[in-house]
């Protein structure tokens, strides 16, 4: 039985996937982990663990020696086959210790540009993938200087943060100050790597903004689909909705993919499913961001309802050394929409009957029960429930999820 190694996983979709495919596969699934207790709180963790996981390693994932030496030990038992990582912070050791396995994977330093949003700044800049002006700042007066010369209202963002978290609109001198030097107090990320020791100011760009899901593998890069998003107002990026695919008009679709696969290529991103997010301005398509890793947030599951596919299936696949395709056209449409609450103690959640009722919902649920907290909307994380629904157009289909969220009141008190 081949054997496959997963270095963590995210917990928005995607991670579960893949391991939901390997075990579809046949696979004899290893998880590298330096704690288990994240994914058991997630919803559907325990079971994902229970029935896609045959063995567990514990060692420090983040860096990259003790990796190596947990993923060595494994190996020297019975060799992996594929060795990945479709969580944010764990993306690049996993990309390099599969390389010294001499396993199917993506260019390391590929990984590691794209992964760190300064050196992706800069590497677009030099291959000419349109994006905001910014500059890299270390000190709180350089920031200032940034800001004035670049205009208010900024964006302040940490190099090496997912999920929005220390992405904040600023729209004084203040501010700026405020959320650089929040970023700067910190000496380890969320996942406890070291802080990259540069903060991005960046020109606070005007459009819409969606996310292309892009293929890459054999030197080329394909297109899966542009996925439209919804995003919170305020000085704030939550993300509380997506659809699959755009209806956005064609020639605006095909303007948005240009620009991501020249984002992919730019970054030597050569491997896997990348989540390009861009805003379309009024100069055409920006970019926000590359993620070297399938999209979190249940998008690659309204691309597995829309296309046909599992997605997931065909990243582990590459992994194994296969080449995967032609992947299908979107035949249907799929949508998801977050809720969100006043902050305070969840009092009372009622109508989740109405929203499942609504034609086509497949999910609708709230996360927060009764005595629990809601967090003042600020990352993704502060979300308190979701509603998913399919559609034979993607229009329609969101239509159907808004329609459903609005019947779901959460009512909370004062803490």
């Amino acid at each position: 039985m081949r054997r496959i190694g997963f270095v963590e996983s995210n917990l928005s979709g995607s991670g579960f996937d893949a391991l939901r495919a390997a075990r579809g596969l046949g696979l004899h699934v290893v998880f590298f982990t330096c704690g288990l207790d994240r994914y058991h709180a997630a919803a559907g963790g325990t079971e994902v663990l229970r029935t896609c996981v045959d063995e567990f390693v514990s060692c420090p994932t983040h860096e990259l020696d003790p990796l190596m030496a947990a993923v060595k030990e494994v190996d020297a038992q019975v060799p992996l086959s594929a060795l990945l990582s479709v969580a944010e912070y764990e993306v690049v050791p996993a990309a390099q210790a599969a390389r010294q396995l001499g396993l199917p994977g993506p260019d390391p330093d590929g990984i590691r540009i794209a992964r760190n949003k300064v050196a992706q700044r800069r590497r677009c800049l030099e291959r000419g993938v349109p994006g905001p002006a910014f500059r890299a700042v270390t000190t709180p007066a350089e920031a200032a200087a940034a800001a004035e010369e670049i205009g208010l209202p900024c964006v302040v963002k940490a190099a090496d943060e997912t999920s929005g978290a220390h992405v904040v609109r600023c729209a004084t001198a203040a501010e700026v100050g405020s959320a650089f030097a929040a970023i700067m107090a910190r000496p380890t990320n969320l996942r406890g790597q070291p802080t990259h020791p540069e903060v991005l100011v960046e020109e606070c760009l005007v459009g819409f903004e969606v996310s292309v899901e892009v293929l890459a593998q054999g030197g080329s890069h394909h297109v899966l689909g542009v996925t439209d998003k919804t995003v919170s107002t305020g000085n704030r990026f939550v993300e509380l909705g997506h659809t699959f695919p755009s209806v956005l008009p064609e020639g605006v679709r095909d303007d948005l993919a240009r620009t991501a696969v020249a984002a992919a290529r730019a970054v030597d991103f050569d491997l896997g499913i990348a989540h390009v997010e861009l805003k379309y301005t009024a100069d055409g398509p920006k970019l926000v961001e590359i993620n070297p890793r399938p999209a979190g947030d249940r998008i690659t599951e309204l691309m597995d309802r829309s296309l046909g596919v599992a997605t997931m299936e065909l990243v582990v696949r590459q992994y194994l050394g296969e080449l995967v395709g032609p992947i299908p056209a979107p035949a249907s449409g799929a949508a998801i929409r977050y809720l969100s609450a006043d902050p305070g103690i969840v009092a009372g959640v009622t109508g989740l009957d109405i929203a499942r009722a609504v034609p086509g919902v497949r999910e609708a649920v709230v996360y927060a029960e009764p005595g629990t907290e809601v967090r003042p909307l600020r990352v993704n994380e502060d979300r308190i429930g979701h509603v998913l629904a399919t559609a034979a157009d993607p229009y329609l289909a969101q239509r159907l999820a808004e329609t459903a969220a609005a019947q779901i009141v959460v009512t909370t008190g004062a803490a």
